[in-house]
């Protein structure tokens, strides 16, 4: 049975929304791109097979639009290729109904294909989607992280910001919603290569010294060690390789990628005068139960969104990239407060001592490590990476059964769509907003 045989039997499984002829139509790139009832697909090579950057993205969906159903479903294979894309495109995209499908590629192109011929494949590739009346996101391929800046690119950088540079003029003519995270990534990166380098010979020197303590020498790379210590901005690598960045280098990738399609920064902002104790210019949350206690101030929160979920091991790109935390605007202004400094507490947990300067300005607590709500966000990656785990369990017999399915092998893709749709209601219950209970008490060092 060919597989395109099993849309119908597929369609009741599957989770998203099969919109109408046109819904496919140009979207100007005024929103970002993804809707109620949406199936997200992204297409893409090892690096979106990587499951990084394309989860951080998921996740940064799920926490900024709770209200929303939608799903993702990851559609990256290594080496691949748009030729191969299409290849597989009746058995890895095709079936699960996408109304959206994001195309990632070009790092593996460039090796073959002038720019002209690319677009030539792209255009191909537009036009499958369009055909099954999903809508085409298109996103520049992630830079080769070789040190060269955008004044002086090197290696396959050149072939890939013309990629970039076509796509754009491509999703211009089109209105197809577009990303170009080589230009901004391939500039960052560079300035950052010689601090990586640096990040890159400390991590394994301090691996060195906790095995052997007393090697010839220690004393010296102690030293050494202790000077970088100390340094108020510690050097970032962006972990990987120069083509397959770790979870640091992927982190900068799905930001700038959301930055680009235009999602929304704000989570919800509170304004609370400490001396009335009212709350004022809510926006994107509820303010009750306010109290002024002597010199406490305490009050519920309920927000309708969440920060941008920062995976541990990718937080030290947040020191290098602005665009992290623009993109996770989660403020609590507080006026009027008598002490210096503040100890914040969310639910019992302190989370962080301020000063009231800064609160009176405008605290960000989007990027906050500690607390219920980060332990909320990382139980949403956490979960989004379980889900992704039974999507490849589906593609995986999916491409064995691409020309014929027995009846045993349909019914196992059909358990499996069953599993994948549990795995994202699991997202999605974990990813509404709760009400918290935040109190600010005078930091034991704060003079009164």
């Amino acid at each position: 049975m060919k597989i395109y045989g099993l849309k119908k039997w597929m369609t009741g499984l599957i989770g998203g929304v099969v919109f109408g002829i046109g819904m496919f139509a140009a979207h100007a790139q005024s929103e970002f791109p993804l809707k109620n009832g949406d199936t997200w697909v992204m297409v893409g090579d090892s690096i979106t097979a990587q499951h990084l950057h394309s989860n951080y993205f998921e996740a940064f969906c799920y926490a900024r639009f709770p209200k929303m159903t939608f799903c993702f479903r990851n559609s990256g294979v290594g080496g691949d290729t748009i030729p191969r894309v299409m290849d597989r495109f009746a058995w890895d995209v095709a079936p699960w109904i996408p109304t959206v499908v994001s195309v990632e590629l070009g790092m593996n192109d460039q090796g073959g294909f002038p720019t002209d011929k690319f677009m030539e494949n792209m255009s191909g590739l537009v036009a499958k989607i369009r055909s099954v009346n999903a809508r085409p996101v298109l996103l520049s391929a992630s830079p080769v992280n070789n040190g060269s800046p955008l004044a002086k690119l090197a290696g396959g950088n050149i072939r890939l910001k013309e990629y970039a540079d076509a796509l754009k003029t491509l999703a211009e003519k089109e209105k197809i919603p577009y990303a170009d995270q080589f230009t901004p990534l391939v500039e960052l990166w560079a300035q950052n290569k010689p601090q990586e380098n640096v990040a890159n010979t400390l991590i394994p020197l301090k691996a060195l010294l906790a095995a052997q303590p007393n090697i010839a020498g220690a004393e010296h790379a102690k030293a050494f060690l202790e000077v970088w210590n100390k340094m108020e901005k510690q050097p970032v690598s962006m972990m990987g390789d120069p083509v397959h960045p770790g979870p640091i280098g992927q982190l900068t990738m799905a930001a700038t990628l959301l930055t680009g399609l235009k999602a929304p920064g704000l989570v919800s902002r509170s304004t609370i005068d400490a001396k009335t104790g009212t709350a004022k210019d809510s926006v994107q949350c509820k303010i009750e139960n306010i109290k002024n206690t002597g010199d406490t101030l305490s009050f519920d929160r309920l927000d309708e969104a969440l920060p941008f979920p920062i995976p541990d091991d990718a937080r030290p790109a947040v020191t290098v990239l602005d665009s992290i935390s623009n993109l996770s605007q989660y403020i609590l202004e507080v006026s009027g407060l008598k002490a210096d400094k503040y100890d914040v507490s969310v639910d019992g947990v302190n989370v962080a001592t301020v000063s009231s300067a800064e609160l009176a300005k405008g605290w960000n607590m989007g990027l906050l490590a500690k607390g219920p709500v980060a332990d909320q966000c990382r139980t949403i990656l956490q979960l989004v990476s379980d889900k992704e785990g039974l999507v490849g369990q589906w593609r995986g017999l999916s491409k064995a059964t691409a020309k014929d399915a027995t009846q045993e092998q349909k019914d196992q893709l059909a358990k499996l769509a069953v599993q994948v749709k549990e795995a994202d209601g699991k997202i999605r219950e974990a990813a509404k907003p709760k009400s918290r209970h935040f109190e600010l008490v005078p930091a034991k060092t704060a003079k009164p």
